[in-house]
């Protein structure tokens, strides 16, 4: 069974490394992104099973994003975990799954991973 791919979208350095760290160790092939602005793209061609998405982000934020996933084919249906310290300023929408606020523990963060890509994912609608 191929290993399920996880992108990581946080500008810090270090919270970014250590989600990519902690969820590699359980076995998920992970790619870290620093900004908004390539966020989508790369979770296009990565085809990824699950992004986790800050919302303070440099380029471009979070919510603009999750527009752009929205609004392509090959991403609407990815589904989305928001770790983010600013959720008062989330725009929900069918992707976000869950959401986490930061500072989070880290086995609410690994169950709450483990949870969205052990579950099917159906087509979100529009």
């Amino acid at each position: 069974m191929p290993r399920k791919k996880i992108v990581v979208v946080e500008d810090d350095p270090e919270l970014r490394d250590l989600e990519t760290f902690l969820l590699g160790a359980e076995g998920y092939d992970v790619v870290g992104v620093a900004d908004g602005i390539e966020a989508a793209a790369i979770v296009q061609r990565e085809h990824a099973d699950l992004v986790l998405l800050d919302l303070m982000l440099p380029g471009k934020d979070g919510n603009a994003v999750l527009e752009e996933l929205a609004d392509q084919p090959d991403t609407r249906s990815t589904p989305v975990i928001v770790v983010s310290a600013f959720l008062a300023q989330l725009r929900l929408t069918p992707q976000v799954r869950r959401v986490l606020s930061k500072p989070f523990d880290v086995s609410d963060l690994l169950d709450a991973v483990a949870r969205e890509v052990e579950r099917p994912h159906e087509e979100v609608a529009r």
